[in-house]
């Protein structure tokens, strides 16, 4: 059976992680258990979300999981995201190597990759699991 979003969260923009259906399902766990707590985006001309917004954390298949809420969000070049930051991340071992060798690679698969590339780091916090 598919989850049902909530009323309170179906105008909400959906959020999937990685890039493939596997990837998506694991990190969508990450979020639940407590493990992911940031995320990034390269900066694009969609606008900049802003602390305070929700987003719906779907699965690989874009089935709803969750709901989450923007803490914080602030510009930084790639080559300055910190050991911190990939940590919250949750993603592979939690290194700032292991970040950035996904990272590029996932940007560069995209053409957009740069060193100094800036992106959208965001911190949220669970709200709801569905």
């Amino acid at each position: 059976m598919i989850p049902q979003i909530p009323q309170k969260y179906r105008a909400a923009e959906r959020w999937s992680f990685g890039d493939n259906e596997a990837q998506a399902d694991e990190v969508a766990k990450r979020v639940i258990d407590g493990i992911k707590t940031a995320t990034c985006a390269n900066l694009d001309d969609e606008g900049e979300p802003e602390p305070g917004e929700i987003f719906v954390i779907v699965d690989g298949r874009n089935n709803p999981v969750c709901a989450v809420k923007l803490t914080e969000v602030k510009q930084v070049p790639f080559d300055l995201v910190t050991e911190q930051h990939a940590w919250e991340e949750g993603e592979g071992d939690r290194t700032l190597a292991s970040w950035r060798t996904e990272h590029q690679r996932f940007f560069e698969e995209y053409e957009m990759f740069s060193p100094n590339m800036p992106l959208l780091l965001m911190k949220f916090v669970l709200l709801e699991t569905f």
